[in-house]
């Protein structure tokens, strides 16, 4: 099978099993930032590096398989877009080139752990003054990174 081929749906991502590294961050980069710069793209890699780094089995150990594959991390590996990339386009290209040489590129995030869409933080995100928090369901979380690239704000709360 060649990076980026069609795959079926399956249940619990099962689809995905096969794949090498580079196939899988190419097709969490491209179906959650196809639309982003290469930083943006980057910055997609470096979550799920930065997610290893931390070896934690909420975001599904130390591999990147592990991370990428963890239940509920990545709303993109559900989608079409990872199922059935448009390979001929220049957001799938680029989104090999920074899944091929992510350990090689400058970290435009720091040590952020989550994304999502700048719209989407703005109707989630908590504001205290200058704090910022987030809720992921078990109370609010002080967030002490955050970097906005493109559409997406890159984030990392306490404790993390």
């Amino acid at each position: 099978m060649a990076m980026g081929d069609p795959l079926p749906n399956l249940p619990g991502l099962t689809e995905f099993d096969n794949l090498d590294t580079t196939d899988l961050l190419a097709r969490l980069i491209y179906a959650e930032a196809s639309t982003q710069s290469k930083t943006g793209k980057a910055g997609v890699a470096w979550v799920v590096s930065n997610r290893v780094d931390k070896n934690l089995s909420e975001f599904g150990g130390n591999t990147y398989k592990g991370v990428i594959l963890k239940t509920n991390a990545f709303e993109g590996m559900t989608s079409s877009n990872a199922r059935q990339p448009n390979t001929s386009s220049t957001a799938w290209s680029d989104s090999v080139e920074q899944a091929l040489a992510s350990s090689r590129l400058s970290n435009p995030i720091g040590t952020c752990l989550w994304f999502v869409t700048n719209t989407y933080f703005a109707s989630k995100v908590i504001k205290s003054g200058t704090t910022e928090y987030w809720n992921f369901g078990a109370g609010n979380k002080k967030i002490v990174e955050k970097k906005v690239l493109g559409d997406h704000t890159f984030y990392r709360v306490e404790g993390y």
